[in-house]
């Protein structure tokens, strides 16, 4: 950091400190959305060295907020991102966003003008950096609703540092799709036991990786773990109640698309959204676009054996 940096840093970080603790919040935030508006390594250097502060501050502080879509499988949030994208466009007056978390950090932080990332983003920069990389974001992106995809597992630490943070959360949505049905999945892709079988359980122990990172310059990895972890981390009741989650089953959203679709609307108007349920547009989506169906199948003895001897049955609650 050069000398004239470091200076501006200092200066921002007591003025925002003096800001919070004499709680004139709208100063505070004003302070972020003007750096974020005038210099980017500014913003982020803030940021960095205002994490403790940043997530002990209100819910009330922050005129932004994150929506979280999450399933093991990202294929299977397809379907709800272009539904929230056509409903929320037709009958939302606020701005939203719709995308990808991992490509998203990747994006903002490569677009940096100087760059303030070299090395992969793995699990073990999330465990530090989690609060740090959401308030990037939200900051970064002129929305007022931020809707980002996942697969990630949630966690908590001893430290108490988590995936996801109260504060910046609006709410989340969990999809659970049946794990006979992802395994068919796998092994339609794959045409290989082992691999479909690691692809659901995780066996290699590796971080998830999409394709569109791939290609990337620095890589952003999710933590996704293994199917059973995944579901009990966010089926958690004690998440569920601190994150406002909903939990919904893609076999149901399969075989009740309207239901779920109104439900998830409510969801989003129960915590504050400013939003009207219009059925008939509902009606339009669903009868215009086509859900991504479970590949038809079965299982051999073999799979169905191997499913019974690794699963946790948490997940057939829902």
């Amino acid at each position: 950091m050069n000398l004239l940096k470091k200076i501006k840093l200092n200066y921002n970080l007591k003025l925002f400190q003096d800001y919070v603790s004499n709680q004139r919040f709208d100063e505070a935030y004003n302070l972020i959305q003007k750096l974020s508006k005038n210099d980017k390594i500014d913003l982020f250097l803030l940021l960095k060295n205002s994490q403790k502060i940043l997530t002990n501050l209100p819910s009330a502080f922050y005129k932004k907020k994150i929506i979280w879509n999450i399933s093991y499988d990202l294929l299977d949030l397809s379907y709800i991102n272009n539904f929230l994208d056509f409903y929320l466009s037709k009958n939302l007056k606020s701005s939203f966003n719709i995308r990808g978390f991992s490509n998203s950090l990747n994006d903002c932080l490569s677009n940096l003008k100087k760059n303030v990332q070299e090395s992969n983003i793995d699990f073990n920069d999330f465990l530090t950096q989690s609060n740090l990389y959401q308030n990037l974001l939200l900051f970064d992106l002129e929305n007022d609703y931020l809707f980002l995809n996942s697969c990630a597992s949630f966690f908590e630490t001893s430290q108490k540092n988590y995936f996801i943070y109260p504060n910046i959360t609006f709410c989340y949505f969990y999809f659970i799709n049946r794990p006979e049905d992802l395994l068919l999945r796998y092994k339609n892709k794959y045409k290989s036991s082992d691999a479909s079988y690691d692809e659901l359980f995780n066996f290699s122990n590796q971080q998830y990786l999409s394709k569109e990172q791939e290609s990337k310059t620095f890589k952003v990895f999710e933590n996704r773990k293994n199917f059973n972890v995944n579901v009990k981390s966010w089926t958690d009741e004690n998440v569920i109640s601190s994150f406002k989650g909903k939990i919904i089953s893609y076999n149901k959203l399969l075989e009740s698309p309207q239901e779920i679709l109104v439900e998830i609307l409510y969801h989003l108007k129960q915590y504050g959204m400013l939003i009207d349920i219009n059925i008939e547009d509902i009606k339009n989506f669903i009868s215009s676009n086509k859900i991504n169906e479970n590949i038809e199948g079965e299982l051999s003895n073999n799979d169905k054996k191997f499913l019974s001897k690794n699963l946790d049955q948490r997940y057939s609650l829902y």
